[in-house]
């Protein structure tokens, strides 16, 4: 007889169980965030075209010049076996059976680039190194949005083709149709997005933070984080709370509390890097006179938050709603989360508090929001990436474990849907690690019964006073071997196998 695995090495061979198509895992990307002297990348459609010698997907668009332009990643690009591992973007075309060097020119010639191992797909927002001038990079804030693309076919051979395209600022959808149409609705949340500049020598790790809109608070006023670190933006009409304070923009280390109508902070006092004082929740100047701590006391200077362009996530998602998880898992990063990759979650329904939640088709993992993930007033609101099933009668505490534990969160005060690329708190191999993740949305298909997975956890402690923070170390999860979960074939194989 023949044995489980020479079957589904069989059933590989024959055909049975054909890889997924690169436009299926690989969306279609649109480059945003170039520099004025590589603007004509902006708005360009990148088509997956294929992939490289090692597996990774390339893709292939036309800029505004009419010049073809390519995005690829390289282990090596000047071919001399000491080179960073990079994704570029370029004018040439990569020849997708060399190992490194792709372009062949023996040196690393492109517009932009940004280092990294992973070559499962390029970030969808990451601060890249540009070629916007001699001699040398800057370092720019690119957004790749993903395109999907779908078609739909009835019983009569009628068919509709539809396409949406999610950039940055907006979203711009379009459906042709032969004789039946189909049009499924989605609207964006579009959010400022800016970078400061101009902050004294004291608070020089300031200068250069992107902030990006987080929600607003009980005021109204729109507040910020930066992308790279713990910094907030954020209106107080009395920051110490003692009702005779004056209204202002605060830049601060401390994450306000949006649900508070004074002192957000909650220390009880002023304490913070800057303040513009006004009543105007919602303007902020591009170019105005903040006072800024700079050691020896305050100092009236000009920042400048200069508009990097706007972000947007997806809402309206429906019953047909799948969105795949990216991340830069892999043996060499948080590799005890690795069985994360390109899992797919299939959205389930709604929890009490209105927010969809999803379960993952291959393993017992689950995306839910959580107003207060250990049900304590006070704990941040949070998306959550966690292999306990949450309650969907509960509004707070869902996992029902009375503290915050779980793989994954980003904090946000946006219920309506997960965001399409952000920062997430993730634990990795022993420590809480910020993360690049995204999450593709994808048409639903149909597939066989999986074979559960279930990733490790073990609990430690952290100091008591922070109950809001996260308190889980993982350690040693199992799950899918990462190969396997990208291209898709993991739970087929296990429902074979077994």
């Amino acid at each position: 007889a023949m044995s489980q695995l020479t079957r589904a090495m069989t059933a590989l061979s024959f055909g049975m169980l054909a890889a997924p198509s690169s436009a299926e895992y690989y969306p279609d990307l649109v480059f945003h965030g170039a520099c004025a002297a590589k603007s004509f990348l902006n708005g360009v459609h990148f088509a997956n075209v294929g992939r490289t010698y090692y597996g990774a997907p390339y893709y292939k668009g036309t800029s505004s010049d009419g010049a073809d332009q390519y995005i690829y990643w390289d282990p090596d690009c000047a071919g001399g076996g000491d080179g960073a591992a990079r994704w570029i973007v370029g004018a040439q075309a990569p020849d997708i059976t060399r190992k490194n060097d792709l372009d062949g020119d023996g040196t690393c010639e492109y517009h932009a680039r940004i280092d990294s191992t992973h070559k499962e797909f390029p970030p969808p927002v990451a601060f890249w190194m540009m070629r916007c001038g001699a001699p040398t990079s800057e370092s720019t804030l690119v957004d790749l949005a993903a395109v999907t693309t779908t078609e739909t076919r009835t019983s009569t051979t009628s068919s509709t083709s539809s396409s949406s395209q999610t950039r940055t600022s907006t979203t711009k959808s379009s459906t042709t149709t032969s004789s039946s149409t189909a049009t499924t609705a989605t609207s964006t949340t579009t959010l400022m997005m800016f970078k400061l500049s101009g902050a004294c020598p004291y608070k020089e790790f300031l200068n250069g933070l992107t902030f990006r809109e987080e929600g607003t608070t009980v005021s109204g006023a729109r507040y910020f984080k930066a992308l790279e670190t713990d910094q907030y933006l954020y209106h107080d009409v009395d920051c110490d709370g003692g009702s005779n304070g004056v209204p202002r923009w605060i830049i601060d280390s401390d994450m306000p509390d949006p649900s508070l109508s004074q002192d957000l902070d909650q220390d009880n006092k002023c304490n913070y890097h800057a303040r513009l004082n006004t009543e105007n929740i919602r303007d902020l100047p591009s170019a105005g006179t903040w006072q800024v701590w700079c050691g020896l006391g305050w100092v009236d200077t000009v920042l400048h938050l200069d508009n990097t362009g706007n972000w947007s996530h997806m809402d309206g998602q429906d019953d047909s709603t799948v969105l795949e998880l990216q991340g830069h898992f892999s043996k060499h990063e948080c590799s005890q989360q690795e069985a994360l990759n390109s899992l797919q979650f299939e959205l389930q329904g709604t929890t009490a508090g209105g927010s969809p939640w999803y379960k993952a088709k291959a393993a017992e993992q689950y995306l839910f929001y959580d107003m207060s993930c250990s049900g304590a007033a006070g704990t941040p609101a949070r998306w959550v990436i966690d292999e306990d099933a949450p309650n969907v009668s509960a509004i707070a505490d869902l996992d029902g474990d009375g503290n915050c534990s779980y793989h994954a969160r980003v904090k946000t005060t946006d219920g309506t849907a997960p965001p399409k690329g952000a920062m997430w708190r993730v634990q990795c191999d022993g420590s809480w690690t910020d993360m690049w993740l995204a999450l593709f949305r994808l048409p639903v298909t149909t597939t066989a019964a999986p074979t559960t997975t279930k990733l490790a956890r073990t609990t430690a402690t952290t100091k008591a006073a922070d109950t809001a923070q996260d308190v889980v170390v993982l350690n040693g999860a199992k799950g899918l071997p990462h190969g396997l979960a990208v291209l898709g074939l993991g739970p087929l194989l296990l429902w074979l196998l077994g």
